[in-house]
């Protein structure tokens, strides 16, 4: 997984500007405190608090509480008044959440911090005109920035290949136990068993069997539908997604419907044609025991 530089802590006046993006890391946090007394100079009224904010957020990442770090440089940032002559202190703040966001993502690995991350870079990268004056080295900035960038897309890229190989796995499906009817002789006498367990056994693995024909119906009708996409529009990624979400669900469904079903309503139809084999044999034994018994007679 790339590796990102550190946030900055040490001092540098924005008027001198950042000489080189490598080097920002470690800039950028510290530029931002004398910018921000230079604003309270300048009869800003928010200035004092906004600086305040800022070097307890910079506490707060130093001690790797970075979620703390975010919340204080986003107040700082909502302070700083959107003005020209403080376009370059919010730039910076912009480059400080972006590193802090990638620190929480390295600890509790959820994957908004790298989209909150990507957004803010974004951001930063389309206002380093306000921080470099020198066109050469505005270019070679905006390319390091850019590398940056390209490092933070390539870790939500790994994400998200991680979570649509979770989403392609089929669930397990067991096939049910098949129920061997029994190859009992025929019985004649008073202890012989019909076979009515075995219909009645045959007939609920039947039913159980056709509801799953219905399940694979419904999942082969949600992935048909979901194949078009037709009236979303081209932007609505996320809606998108939820589509495709349903058409794999849909297919799953239709894949667990079909094998259950042929295992069930096979193993329910045997089940009963030897439930009604057995009957017959039973009525043929009791029907010899009547005409047999009242012919044998006994004489003394």
């Amino acid at each position: 997984m790339p590796t990102l530089e550190p946030a900055p802590i040490h001092l540098r006046r924005i008027a001198a500007r950042v000489t080189a993006l490598s080097t920002c890391a470690c800039l950028v946090a510290a530029s931002l405190v004398p910018s921000l007394a230079s604003a309270a100079q300048a009869e800003d009224p928010a200035a004092p608090e906004a600086e305040a904010m800022f070097r307890r957020g910079q506490a707060k990442y130093e001690t790797a509480d970075y979620n703390g770090a975010i919340e204080l440089w986003t107040e700082a940032y909502a302070l700083v008044d959107p003005s020209p002559e403080n376009a370059s202190i919010k730039a910076l703040l912009m480059y400080n959440l972006a590193q802090a966001h990638i620190r929480a993502y390295e600890l509790d690995q959820n994957a908004i911090h790298l989209k909150q991350a990507q957004q803010l870079l974004e951001s930063f990268r389309s206002n380093l005109k306000v921080l470099y004056d020198n066109p050469t080295q505005l270019k070679e900035e905006s390319a390091k920035a850019d590398m940056r960038l390209a490092e933070v897309e390539a870790m939500l890229a790994e994400l998200e290949a991680k979570d649509e190989a979770k989403d392609e796995e089929p669930p397990a499906v067991e096939p049910p136990p098949v129920v061997e009817p029994r190859d009992d002789p025929p019985l004649v006498d008073d202890g012989e068993r019909s076979g009515k367990p075995l219909i009645i056994a045959g007939g609920a693995v039947t039913g159980l069997g056709a509801a799953l024909g219905v399940v694979g119906i419904v999942g082969g009708v949600m992935a048909t539908g979901a194949n078009d996409i037709s009236d979303l529009e081209p932007t609505d990624l996320d809606a998108r997604d939820q589509r495709f979400a349903t058409g794999r669900t849909g297919n799953a469904l239709a894949l667990v419907g079909a094998i259950g079903a042929g295992v069930l309503l096979t193993t329910g139809i045997a089940l009963i044609v030897s439930g009604v084999k057995r009957n017959k044999q039973h009525r043929r034994g009791a029907a010899a025991l009547r005409h047999l018994g009242p012919g044998l007679s006994l004489r003394f």
